[in-house]
């Protein structure tokens, strides 16, 4: 399973559209509307080049986790290449848990270079330990974004995957705060934002920056989100199982 995992990173990282929009996105978009407010203006007991640096991380790590799992997914279950794996040794649980796993590990590197992107253009300072947690607790938190994704690949086909994909990145993004933040949100949104992943991922960040520990209810949210996709993901993977051998 290691070989494989290797197999699809390698995949992942050699298409270089897959990178320039997993990489560009969250970077260009940190560079542009950074300045929207004054960096160093505060909000949320942090500054603004510091709270819109994990807006974009959170950003990244979706956009990476959504388009790995969910636009190839769907192309190599329409080419085929999901029903040839199915005859190698490969345990049957192995190419989803597989597509989860390399989504979290592009994720890492793309969250780090929104940091960096914060630490160079935005100026933001912070304490060497706290860049270490920020990193970490951004990258563990963004299971539910791999785990959609692999979810998305399973259920749409080759023609609307990118389009549901794509959706769900501005969807999950705007109305979970990461372009504009919650409190400048109409009351009816702030109430959604409460509900969705993005928010409870980006809030993680926001917290850790602003110098307080990050609030268990949106751990707990993150983990049910986790959780009922993982479930999702088995039940698909079960049913395309089944239609494979009928």
């Amino acid at each position: 399973m290691g070989t494989f995992l290797r197999f699809e990173v390698l995949r992942l990282v050699r298409n270089l559209r897959y990178v320039g929009i997993t990489v560009g996105f969250p970077v260009v978009f940190y560079v542009l509307f950074l300045h929207n407010e004054r960096p160093d203006a505060p909000i949320a007991g942090t500054t603004w080049n510091a709270y819109f640096m994990v807006s974009m991380a959170s950003f990244g790590a979706m956009v990476s986790s959504l388009n790995a799992g969910g636009t190839r997914l769907a192309a190599e279950r329409a080419s085929g290449w999901a029903r040839q794996l199915r005859i190698t040794p490969l345990p049957g649980w192995s190419y989803a848990s597989t597509k989860i796993a390399s989504s979290m590990l592009i994720a890492l590197p793309v969250i780090s270079l929104v940091e960096l992107a914060g630490l160079v253009v935005g100026g933001v300072h912070l304490q060497p330990g706290t860049w270490v947690l920020l990193t970490g607790v951004l990258w563990v938190s963004a299971l539910p974004f791999a785990t959609l994704g692999v979810l998305v690949g399973f259920v749409a086909s080759s023609e609307t995957a990118y389009p549901l994909v794509t959706a769900l990145m501005f969807l999950l993004s705007f109305f979970g705060g990461l372009f504009t933040p919650v409190r400048y949100l109409p009351a009816a949104l702030r109430r959604v934002a409460a509900f969705l992943p993005s928010y409870h991922h980006a809030s993680i960040g926001w917290a850790v920056v602003a110098g307080r520990v990050p609030a268990l209810a949106d751990a707990d949210a993150l983990l049910v989100y986790a959780l009922a996709l993982a479930l999702a993901v088995a039940w698909r993977h079960r049913v395309e199982e089944s239609r494979a051998f009928v």
